[in-house]
């Protein structure tokens, strides 16, 4: 199939032969257009279409100065030029600048089809001469690699067609991969995990080598191990590619344990992780585009949820991923936490990276940007915090994460945001004991009124749950512990004045229910509020 360029600045005209021909059915399966000279110019040294209908008159750049700006470029492919019949003294220049054919307005589709054709052929034989000549000229050995990758990276980027299936054919022979036409292939995708982070990093390998070296281990491991036949080949994308040929379905557990082995080996070798997507079909060829297919998406799925364990909660059955969901708890871990209650917080990632539904790598990317600059925000205007260079300058944040593509990694970054983050909030901020001080003291004030963890944390402006854990960690005592404590001493000093009764007691430290009262009283003094009473007037007796 072939690419074809048409060069029209008349819009009708351009759209017409754009979107009325049936250019699939004439060979064409890419049609580029382009409204004017300078454009098309631009458009064929980028794209390199096999074939070129262009227009003769046209503003800033003619179609005759388009053929001679391209011939100067060293473009290879056809060119038929198109004019009204007053224009037909320029014929005789175009066919000297090496055009293969002449058309006159109106365009008959008959005419097009018969110049199209015979110019695609024409482009074909040329092409494939070419081809010869310099497969002759370098050596075929050395150009068998790159036409055998070219080829391989053309089956599995588009859908198998029938109508040039002998050529494919033919051309399998030759590069001795007749065997994928049919039988049972598995195909595994080898993605390095952030490859760009990999190669951008200081005194880096160039990434052209780092590949290399992947490639060569897995090629080594794929030879000693495999029985079958197989490719080995680096995708478009930078990933390399294994079609292996199966004979059944008993070889489908030796092959996972070879490619887990190069894992292995490519480890403990380059200091690198990667991931494998891998599908296995009958049908071969045809089959080819749609496994290729199901590997990658097994490969990002494998990159979007990842390996982490995480757990199912915290010490405040609050699973973590909920702290991280809400930017303004999240913010009270990096003011209060310590770096591992941090690291603890962040776990949790996994989960919330599952409730956005990311589809792919690059929305993972700019979710967790997102997630980060929300947490930035809230720490602005929760914590006070002072620091506006991500506000200033956010795009190197997001140039930073955008080197990152598998949760792991981008777990593992978010994580160092946060943790920088909270050093500056804790350097510019009071500690978490002057919270603790605070709400003790409004416990000790208000003991005797209906008091709540809620209550006493909007007071202190923090959370609930971050209350309760700060006061066990300062007071080794949870919130209600240190309430009923602190209602209980209050409760025995009131016990020595005979004036109030024991359910009056109870009323004024806070408990409406005195059979209620008298049952924490007991666990905490090992006697009945009245004991201790009698207790204390038999000693003053």
């Amino acid at each position: 199939m072939a690419r074809i360029l048409i060069v029209d600045d008349e819009r009708e005209i351009r759209n017409g032969l754009v979107k009325q021909i049936p250019w699939s059915e004439w060979g064409v399966d890419e049609v580029l257009d382009a409204d004017d000279g300078d454009t098309a110019l631009a458009l064929a040294l980028a794209r390199r279409p096999d074939l070129i209908v262009t227009d003769i008159r046209m503003p800033r750049m003619s179609g005759l100065k388009l053929i001679a700006e391209l011939m100067r470029e060293k473009y290879s492919g056809s060119l038929i030029v198109v004019s009204g019949f007053d224009d037909f003294h320029y014929a005789k220049e175009a066919f000297k600048l090496g055009v293969s054919d002449y058309l006159l307005k109106p365009l008959d589709k008959n005419d097009l089809f018969k110049a199209v054709t015979a110019a695609l052929r024409r482009q074909r034989e040329k092409n494939e001469s070419e081809l010869s000549r310099s497969l002759i000229r370098q050596g075929y050995e050395s150009a068998v690699p790159k036409i055998r990758e070219e080829l391989l990276r053309q089956l599995i980027g588009r859908p198998y067609r029938e109508d040039p299936a002998a050529r494919t054919g033919h051309k399998l022979e030759q590069l001795d991969l007749a065997w994928l036409s049919g039988g049972q292939l598995r195909l595994a995708v080898v993605g390095i995990d952030s490859l760009k982070a990999l190669t951008l990093e200081p005194a880096a390998k160039d990434k052209n080598t780092l590949l290399a070296e992947v490639g060569g281990i897995l090629s080594e491991t794929v030879a000693a191990r495999h029985p079958g036949r197989s490719v080995l080949f680096r995708s478009e994308s930078d990933d390399w590619i294994v079609i292996l040929e199966q004979g059944d379905a008993d070889m489908v557990e030796p092959c996972a344990a070879m490619l887990e082995e190069a894992r292995e080996r490519i480890g403990s070798r380059m200091e690198i992780r990667f991931d494998i997507g891998e599908a296995v079909s009958r049908g071969g060829l045809p089959q080819l585009y749609d496994l290729y297919r199901s590997a990658m998406a097994s490969l990002v799925s494998r990159r979007l949820h990842g390996n982490v364990e995480t757990p199912e909660g915290d010490n405040y059955d609050r699973p973590p991923e909920y702290q991280l969901g809400s930017p303004k708890e999240l913010v009270e871990i990096l003011k209060y936490g310590t770096d591992k209650e941090i690291r603890e917080a962040m776990a949790g990632f996994p989960k919330l990276v599952k409730s956005w539904e990311v589809r792919h790598p690059k929305d993972l990317q700019q979710r967790t940007f997102e997630w980060l600059l929300d947490v930035f925000r809230a720490a602005q205007k929760t914590a006070g915090w002072k620091e506006t260079s991500w506000e200033k300058h956010p795009i190197a944040l997001w140039e930073h994460l955008e080197r990152f593509d598998t949760l792991e990694s981008l777990r593992q970054q978010a994580t160092e945001q946060l943790l920088k983050a909270a050093e500056s909030i804790k350097g510019q901020s009071g500690s978490r004991s002057q919270i603790v001080d605070e709400a003790q003291r409004i416990i000790h004030e208000r003991y005797h009124e209906n008091l709540t963890l809620q209550m006493v944390a909007e007071c202190v402006h923090v959370t609930p749950v971050w209350l309760s854990k700060l006061f066990k960690k300062e007071t080794d005592m949870n919130f209600l512990e240190y309430l009923t404590d602190v209602r209980l001493q209050n409760a025995a000093e009131r016990l020595g004045d005979l004036q109030y009764k024991v359910y009056q007691i109870s009323y004024m430290v806070g408990y409406q229910d005195p059979v209620h009262f008298a049952k924490l009283f007991k666990r905490a003094y090992g006697c009945t509020p009245q004991e201790y009473r009698n207790s204390r007037s038999s000693r003053h007796e």
